[in-house]
């Protein structure tokens, strides 16, 4: 059987493979520094009936997060980054190499801050019936993206917009933008 945090992995990597999700989270992260797993992971805890992130109630869930984010991810995205942009000539096969071992440890630690998103999640949050709680996702995607971009930015509404509407097939992309923006007072 399946553990929730391969089943979440296994969401993350279907969602930021269909069309517009991949751009729609790297512009997300480029733009606010927002860590896409922690924000896939959310999505998916509303979708799977975890319920709707308080702002208070997640705050140790998505603080937990970043923080290995920043610690850990970001540094190895930044070495891999500096090694793709700056490699030696002289050694170009070892440095490729390289890089695709710091792809897979930069994975691997994204799945890292996704379980420890996971066990952080508190137990007692409030889900909505099944065909509703696509907006639960909404929700828990606003408040992750709103640590980052405190403002409701049309364009972080609209990046996650597209992200969900993927995740949620026959959702329309205007039904979907007007509950993200629910998530910003």
């Amino acid at each position: 059987m399946v553990d929730e945090s391969e089943r979440l992995w296994r969401f993350a990597e279907d969602i930021y493979a269909r069309p517009g999700v991949e751009a729609a989270c790297l512009k997300l992260q480029a733009r606010y520094g927002l860590s896409i797993s922690l924000l896939l992971a959310a999505i998916w805890s509303g979708l799977e009936g975890r319920g709707r992130l308080g702002v208070s109630s997640a705050e140790g869930a998505i603080r937990r997060g970043q923080e290995w984010d920043r610690e850990v991810i970001d540094p190895l995205r930044a070495l891999r980054r500096h090694i793709k942009l700056h490699p030696p000539a002289d050694v170009a096969d070892e440095t490729y190499a390289l890089r695709k071992r710091l792809i897979a440890a930069e994975l691997h630690a994204e799945a890292i801050e996704q379980e420890l998103f996971l066990r952080d999640l508190p137990t007692d949050l409030v889900a909505s019936p099944a065909g509703e709680r696509w907006r639960d996702a909404a929700w828990n995607a606003g408040v992750v993206v709103r640590r980052k971009c405190p403002t409701c930015d049309p364009e972080a509404v609209s990046a996650i917009a597209r992200i969900l509407s993927e995740a949620c097939d026959e959702l329309a992309m205007d039904t979907v933008v007007e509950e993200v923006k629910r998530a910003w007072p």
